[in-house]
């Protein structure tokens, strides 16, 4: 969890607490009485706990599922080669546009590393405090996928564009220069490779230290920077009051899109998967609903709850 992130969370910690206190009279009360937490049902300050939690279990099971290096480079030629198929294989000339562009490379960096996690709590609390009755089903659903995530980071290790070179910082470079040559071989070109902009640019290291404890190095696929972003515009476009704030909403995935490829993090086919992964929780509730009708307030909460 990083910094950004924790003043974020600290911020809404005393945030929730505040309001799971208003629903009594507090017009004698201390001001810490106004921030007491709160475990009741349903509570904020609950809910925000249960997040905390579901996160550090998550960045400790991405790091038991690491995967050997061999499978996540043979992993990685596959869904380069898939792409070329495909032809959408853009993820090179998109970086290299880049990345003369110094000054505008580091803010994308800055983005990729801060942002996502905060971006992430803010929705959730708009949508408690602004959408309650719709909470609790995209809550369920997020932390499904989630779930679902953690499958592939065991079955399909895959490592990321950045790695994919023969550059002497990068300490998997000889498993990069051997999927470079096999590419070759069948006719895919991509040079001298990708360039990881964290480290070559704004000196993050994620293969050292603290960094390399956070990440799991093998978990390009799926990427759910892109899930979970595409998860925000839905939620905001399904629910907010302006056309306005339903249109422009669009652009935060297609700009998660943009830096996840341009930093060298993710192909276009992780952040395919990664938006499937996402949006199948809530089709499957969905149709669950429909088939056993009762299953309706375990998935978005008691009628009370929805009716607040």
């Amino acid at each position: 969890m990083n910094f950004t992130s924790l003043i974020v969370l600290l911020g809404i910690i005393f945030y929730y607490s505040w309001q799971a206190s208003r629903g009594r009279s507090t017009e004698d009360a201390s001001i810490w009485e106004h921030f007491k937490p709160s475990l009741k049902q349903y509570s904020g300050f609950r809910e925000l706990l249960l997040f905390i939690i579901f996160l550090l279990l998550y960045k400790l099971s991405r790091g038991l599922a690491i995967g050997d290096e061999a499978t996540a480079f043979a992993n990685a030629q596959k869904v380069i080669e898939w792409e070329h198929q495909l032809g959408i294989l853009y993820e090179l000339p998109i970086q290299q546009y880049f990345l003369d562009k110094v000054s505008l490379v580091k803010v994308i960096n800055w983005i990729y590393i801060k942002l996502h996690i905060p971006t992430t709590i803010i929705f959730f609390v708009w949508l408690f405090y602004k959408q309650r009755k719709h909470y609790l089903f995209i809550r369920n659903g997020f932390l499904v996928a989630n779930i679902i995530t953690l499958f592939f980071f065991v079955g399909f290790p895959c490592a990321p564009p950045r790695m994919i070179n023969e550059i002497a910082t990068n300490p998997y470079a000889v498993f990069g220069g051997n999927v470079l040559s096999n590419l070759n071989i069948i006719g895919i070109h991509l040079g001298e490779g990708f360039i990881d902009t964290l480290n070559h640019i704004s000196g993050i290291n994620l293969y050292k230290g603290l960094n390399s404890k956070l990440f799991n190095q093998f978990a390009a696929m799926p990427s759910m920077h892109f899930g979970n972003s595409l998860l925000i515009a839905f939620g905001v476009y399904s629910y907010a009051k302006h056309n306005l704030v339903k249109t422009l909403v669009w652009i935060y995935p297609l700009f998660v899109l943009l830096v996840i490829v341009m930093t060298g993090n993710h192909f276009f086919l992780d952040a395919v998967l990664g938006g499937i992964i996402v949006l199948f929780p809530y089709g499957m509730m969905v149709l669950i609903e429909r088939i056993f009708p009762q299953w309706k307030y375990k998935f978005r909460g008691s009628e009370s709850f929805i009716e607040n």
